[in-house]
């Protein structure tokens, strides 16, 4: 099993779950460091990674030291600095700013068209409007689906269609998968 979540898996959990005792930096370096990576080479993916999530003039800061959109990129970070095939996200955007959650969602998009799939717990209906597949729940089942075949800002009114009929603001399990 932790093998599998070491290979395989990435995980952007809602509370983040960062070690504060570690830099921003640090954080993100973790699954590369416990699956034997080389510090150089896992040092320059890092840095990559963070310049791509606008972070990299935080890798210093200890993570008390970042906002609250800082630490959730740098989670991010953590969840995809090893390439994982499977990325599970709850509330991967919940701290950022509209900005930030576009910037985020399409390198998302990015990674998915090179074949990565991503399974995405969201009540946001922007961020359900970057994946192709969203399932709409409430009580616990599912009250209806939907497929993208369309452009993303589209998607967006459908999506929106879609929660206005179910009575609100409910949960969608979005999921992005590959092309």
């Amino acid at each position: 099993t932790t093998r599998f979540r070491r290979e395989t898996l990435g995980i952007i959990f809602q509370e983040f779950n960062l070690l504060d005792s570690l830099t921003v930096a640090e954080n993100m370096l973790v699954p590369l460091m416990l699956s034997g990576k080389k510090t150089k080479e896992a040092r320059e993916e890092m840095q990559h990674l963070a310049k791509r999530l606008q972070i990299d003039e935080l890798l210093d800061k200890q993570v008390d030291e970042v906002s609250g959109g800082q630490r959730q990129r740098t989670a991010i970070g953590r969840a995809l600095i090893h390439a994982p095939r499977l990325m599970l996200a709850d509330e991967p955007t919940g701290a950022l700013d509209f900005q930030a959650t576009k910037h985020v969602m399409e390198l998302l998009a990015e990674l998915n068209a090179a074949g990565m799939t991503m399974v995405i717990v969201t009540h946001d209906p922007t961020v359900a409007s970057y994946c192709n597949h969203v399932l709409f729940l409430k009580d616990g089942s599912i009250q209806t689906e939907l497929f993208r075949d369309e452009p993303r800002r589209v998607f967006f009114q459908r999506v929106i269609e879609s929660l206005s009929l179910l009575g609100g603001d409910e949960h969608h399990l979005s999921a992005i998968r590959p092309t």
